[in-house]
């Protein structure tokens, strides 16, 4: 890596854990590992890539008096393969992936409104907004910010209502026209002035109930974002979406072993053309789901679990699902301490529909291992 590189990463690890006067205090995590990949493409040529990568974050967080309360965090991502370096800071990420390797940026500035006793709270700025499964893989088609050792972010407010057993969020996310900051797929546009502000609605419990550890409704909203002809085309639509998530867990003998079983459901209102999604003609398929299996302390603090997804051509939300891809996947988490984890990941995606010029499906074969450090 480069030296200016380098030096962002030890500055970040040198401040890390120490504790700030006037109660505030810094936290943060280092994430680091080996990544490979080999790609079909429809024409059957293939290529490969491997490379070492990172993702260091480093938050500052305290109270202000009256229920008030503040955090800001610096992010960067960086690879062995990357040619530059870059500090992002723009109201809208440089890919609908978030950062590009190399580049660092604020993914974490608000300010939050919690008073003591209160069940609800508002966050206003810069956070991030995680809606996954509660199983080992913790993937989710809509919105999930930051998986793996990507960086995206909201703009925008967010309330939550806490009750006796469900939590209701509200999260008012800004769109700059140049693109979104988080994982919002094209032919998603922001150009249109109708487009600026999107809703994202949630409703979840971690009640137990019987065997079910989790349930979740949420609703996506993208007003005047859709170019269901391509982003060439002037027209455009609204992009609703909805999605139901559960998971269930049973014990599996006295060891300690228990089974955990996740599913997610979701559908869109409105789909693109096939043509503007390359993937043939007509319209769009609008059903999307995963499910998951998972084997939860196999051994101490090791677990297991394998996720199969299948997300249509008009699915544009999910950060962990390609649109027109079929998911599975198999990965091992150590949780060796409470700083430190360990995962290993394989995984193959596989287009599903076709335009009729194309040889062959799109295939990617990819895995990974990495480690986790809490500081």
């Amino acid at each position: 890596m480069h030296a200016r590189t380098m030096l962002v990463l030890a500055l970040l690890l040198a401040t890390g854990g120490a504790q700030a006067g006037d109660g505030w205090k810094t936290s943060g995590d280092l994430r680091f590992g080996y990544v490979s990949s080999e790609t079909r493409a429809r024409t059957g040529a293939t290529s490969d890539a491997d490379s070492f990568r990172a993702r260091a974050r480093l938050r500052a967080s305290g109270e202000l008096g009256g229920g008030w309360h503040a955090s800001g965090r610096v992010a960067a991502r960086l690879d062995t393969d990357q040619s530059d370096e870059q500090f992002w800071l723009r109201d809208y990420a440089p890919s609908p992936a978030g950062l590009e390797v190399g580049q660092a940026t604020i993914d974490e500035a608000y300010l939050e409104y919690r008073a003591a006793e209160s069940p609800w709270s508002l966050r206003l700025g810069r956070f991030q907004a995680v809606f996954g499964l509660a199983d080992i893989m913790k993937k989710s088609l809509d919105q999930n910010d930051s998986t793996n050792f990507d960086i995206t972010w909201v703009d925008g407010a967010w309330w939550q209502w806490r009750g006796d057993e469900w939590t209701t969020h509200a999260i008012v996310r800004h769109n700059d026209r140049k693109g979104p900051t988080g994982t919002l797929r094209r032919p998603l546009d922001f150009a249109d002035s109708g487009s600026r502000a999107g809703l994202f609605l949630a409703a979840e419990s971690r009640t137990n109930v019987g065997p079910l550890v989790q349930r979740m409704v949420t609703l996506t909203w993208l007003p005047s974002a859709l170019r269901p002809n391509g982003l060439a085309d002037p027209a455009v639509e609204d992009y609703l979406s909805a999605t139901a998530k559960a998971t269930a867990e049973w014990p599996l003998g006295t060891g300690g072993t228990k089974f955990r079983l996740g599913g997610e459901i979701g559908y869109a209102a409105n789909t693109p053309r096939r043509e503007a999604m390359n993937s043939g003609t007509g319209n769009s398929d609008a059903l999307s789901w995963q499910t998951s299996f998972n084997f939860m302390d196999v051994l101490p603090d090791h677990d297991f679990g394998i996720v199969y997804g299948r997300v249509a051509d008009g699915w544009l939300v999910s950060s962990d699902f390609r649109p027109n891809d079929t998911a599975l996947e198999a990965r091992w988490v150590w949780q060796a301490s409470p700083d430190w984890q360990f995962d290993a990941r394989v995984r193959r995606r596989e287009e599903i529909d076709l335009p009729a010029a194309a040889a062959g499906a799109r295939r990617d074969d990819d895995l990974y291992v990495r480690a986790t450090w809490k500081f």
